[in-house]
């Protein structure tokens, strides 16, 4: 396990054995996958957020985002991962003949957000690998920390 710090050093994760960053071209955006598996088992990525001008220690902004997804989102649940509440669903589609199963986390504090997803080929959800990587994803985003 190694400790990811954020550019701008704004907060940090335990990142997986195995797992490597990747340039997604969005500077809020930070990509990783597996590359100690022979085959692709997955994208990880963390876009953070944090909203200006909050400085009232009582607003929750992160809170109130995670609440708001669970109550208009139907297929999100409540869970805490970590030191943060957290909303988490999956939604399945399909992109040029692919189908992708996506896994989404809303979790933060205060005014920082970060909207976590790990992307796989539908196919794959039903593997074996699959319940491993899901599990070192929830870890890595459950090791969060703001700085």
């Amino acid at each position: 396990m190694n400790n990811y710090i954020s550019r701008g050093g704004w907060f940090s994760f335990t990142l997986a054995n195995g797992w490597t960053e990747y340039d997604d071209a969005d500077d809020s955006t930070y990509a990783f996958w597996n590359e100690a598996e022979e085959s692709w088992t997955g994208n990880f990525r963390i876009t953070a957020f944090q909203w200006p001008n909050v400085t009232d220690p009582i607003v929750d902004k992160a809170s109130e985002y995670i609440t708001t997804e669970v109550l208009e989102n139907t297929d999100a649940q409540k869970i805490i991962l970590g030191e943060y509440d957290c909303a988490h669903y999956k939604k399945e589609f399909e992109q040029e003949g692919d189908h992708q199963v996506i896994y989404y986390w809303m979790t933060g504090k205060q005014n920082d957000i970060f909207i976590c997803t790990f992307s796989i080929d539908k196919k794959q959800e039903a593997m074996p690998i699959n319940a491993r990587e899901l599990t070192s994803v929830q870890n890595m985003i459950a090791s969060i920390k703001i700085i």
